[in-house]
């Protein structure tokens, strides 16, 4: 808990603003879900919440960096995980620590990620991959795709990400799917703050 005012303080400390530099981002997120696992007795549901934030920088030359903090259901217990975020990011081509996306998160993109987004479980999976659709006249997008982990099978997954003004972004997500007919899901809200 002690690096958590770290992360958030962490676009402000990475403030000396370079001439390269285009923008710094804050996420903060909670959810909640099931998930299921099987022993020797069968198939078991497990009920969860976590919750994570993130901070960026986004720099013109195509760099950017981060790092994500986040709860996450592990067994019986709560895991905390720190995971970096280090990219090649020219826009319409990312490549780095958290995946690939193909296309710019202002039009329409495909992406193959994992442990990007806050919450680690509930936003759009640890794992994911979709594609998002842009609405262009609100500057808000729409997410479809699969994602795993904590739960057994992929499953359909959907978030939206709705534009509040230039600098605040409100995001839902939820996911659904089944393992031996035992419901596995997942919802989440969060706000994205750019700076």
């Amino acid at each position: 808990m002690r690096y958590l005012g770290l992360l958030i303080l962490l676009p402000y400390i990475m403030g000396f603003t370079p001439a390269d530099s285009t923008y710094s981002e804050s996420e903060f997120g909670v959810g909640g879900g099931r998930y299921t696992y099987s022993d020797c007795s069968g198939p078991h549901k497990r009920n969860f919440i976590d919750g994570g934030i993130r901070a960026t920088h986004k720099f013109a030359a195509p760099f950017r960096i981060g790092i994500t903090a986040g709860a996450f259901p592990s067994g019986d217990r709560t895991g905390f995980l720190f995971y970096p975020d280090l990219a090649v990011d020219n826009g319409s081509l990312s490549l780095g620590t958290t995946g690939v996306r193909i296309g710019s998160l202002s039009s329409t993109f495909f992406e193959i990620k994992g442990l990007d987004e806050v919450p680690f479980s509930t936003g759009r999976g640890a794992f994911r991959i979709g594609m998002g659709l842009p609405f262009k006249e609100t500057g808000s997008h729409i997410w479809l795709g699969a994602n795993t982990v904590p739960y057994q099978n992929w499953g359909p997954a959907i978030g939206f990400e709705c534009k509040i003004d230039d600098r605040e972004f409100l995001f839902l997500n939820g996911r659904y799917s089944e393992h031996n007919s035992v419901p596995e899901y997942g919802l989440s809200i969060g706000l994205r703050l750019r700076y």
